[in-house]
């Protein structure tokens, strides 16, 4: 396990994975440092101690004009100057060569009990990304999938990851999905439709593309409105969400004095032209004009 002078490796993703088993195994952890490619194709890789090099400070003129005050948090910085460090070049061949094998640290590794935190031993598999994205869809949020894993693998050091990896994830999903999340949310109603017979569902765009107002009720809010069918209420929310959209609830009383929802929808106007479109897929999909309250 321990690297030397001389040896060879396919590529420099297999040498990377052979330094990081390495490293875990020691109680540090490694990353990518400096390389040098020549037309390209990579000549020399550098790989280091999570420690290696200084943090740079930057200096800042408090009196100028173009200063601008930022809150950033205050860390800490973990570089002390580590010289260990794996030098790969390229062969003749193709393969690539450890030029140098630096060994000598100059902090003490982490404890084999605080082994679970090191980068290297923190990795999102593909099981944990698939538990992540399933408990999203039942609107679970990433700690909370975290604190199930945890549970079910018996300790926070049988997870393989933490609560930010978690995290990390999913702002990346989100950061991924981006502008067609709206598009996402009608295909997977409109396959739900065409899937589920007693479900219903509709949506109009303005001339853009951009979602204008999404309609929908399952069958569940069908049964309610012929179980009661003597008064309708439905009011927009005073405050738009994220999305610059309201949401419009249809409800009534059930025979406990309680609040039933018929069916929900989500527009983008209030205009006269956008509720007429809503009572209008209402109507369509209760097959009558209730009363209104």
């Amino acid at each position: 396990m321990i690297p030397n002078e001389g040896m060879i490796f396919d590529s420099v993703d297999v040498a990377e994975q052979f330094y990081k088993r390495y490293a875990l195994a020691g109680g540090f952890s490694i990353r990518k440092g400096t390389q040098s490619v020549v037309n390209n194709v990579l000549r020399l890789k550098y790989f280091v101690c999570t420690k290696e090099g200084s943090r740079t400070v930057k200096e800042v003129d408090t009196l100028s004009q173009d200063y601008k005050r930022k809150k950033e948090r205050r860390r800490t910085s973990q570089r002390t100057g580590c010289n260990a460090q794996l030098r790969l070049v390229l062969t003749d061949k193709g393969k690539y060569r450890v030029k140098y094998f630096g060994e000598a640290h100059n902090t003490p590794f982490v404890n084999e009990n605080d082994m679970q935190f090191l980068t290297a031993s923190r990795e999102l598999t593909f099981t944990h990304k698939k538990v992540l994205d399933d408990l999203a869809n039942i609107n679970i949020g990433p700690v909370k999938a975290f604190n199930i894993m945890r549970t079910l693998y018996g300790g926070f050091d049988k997870v393989g990851a933490t609560k930010s990896n978690c995290k990390n994830y999913k702002r990346k999903i989100n950061l991924y999905i981006g502008d067609y999340d709206a598009e996402m949310v009608v295909q997977r109603l409109m396959a739900k439709k065409e899937f589920c017979p007693n479900f219903s569902c509709d949506y109009i765009t303005n001339k853009d593309g951009t979602l204008k107002g999404l309609f929908w009720a399952n069958e569940c809010a069908k049964r309610n409105f012929y179980v009661f069918e003597d008064i309708v209420s439905f009011d927009a929310t005073y405050r738009h969400n994220k999305y610059n959209m309201v949401f419009v609830p249809f409800t009534r009383i059930d025979n406990h004095n309680r609040n039933v929802t018929l069916d929900a929808a989500l527009l983008g106007d209030e205009i006269a032209e956008t509720y007429s479109w809503l009572l209008r897929c209402l109507r369509v999909l209760l097959g009558t004009n209730p009363q209104w309250l």
